[in-house]
C-alpha cells in the first residue's frame, strides 16, 4: 500500500478548544510487492477537532470523507495527538 495525505488545520475558537481540518489523500494498493501500483484512488473531506487535553494536544476527531465511486463515511477518533 502507498498512501499520501495532506491536511490544512486551523482553529475556530481563540483558545484552541475547537478546530477544523480539510484533507485530501491518494492511495494505491498491490497484492504482490513485485507488481506495480497502477491505480490511484483519491479522497477528500473535512473534520472537526475538539481539544481533549491541551498539554498533550490530544483531540477528539469527527471527520467526513468522500472517495471514488460514491464511497463516503463518517469517522470518529478519540485521542489523536499531533
Amino acid at each position: 500500500m502507498i498512501y499520501f495525505e495532506s491536511e490544512y488545520r486551523y482553529n475556530i475558537s481563540r483558545n484552541g478548544l475547537v478546530g477544523e481540518v480539510l484533507f485530501t489523500n491518494l492511495e494505491s494498493f498491490s497484492g504482490d510487492i513485485s507488481r506495480t501500483y497502477s491505480n490511484l484512488f483519491a479522497g477528500y473531506g473535512l473534520g472537526l477537532r475538539l481539544k481533549l487535553n491541551k498539554y498533550s494536544n490530544a483531540n477528539i476527531c469527527i471527520d467526513y470523507g468522500v472517495g471514488q465511486n460514491g464511497s463516503h463515511g463518517l469517522f470518529v477518533n478519540a485521542g489523536e495527538g499531533f
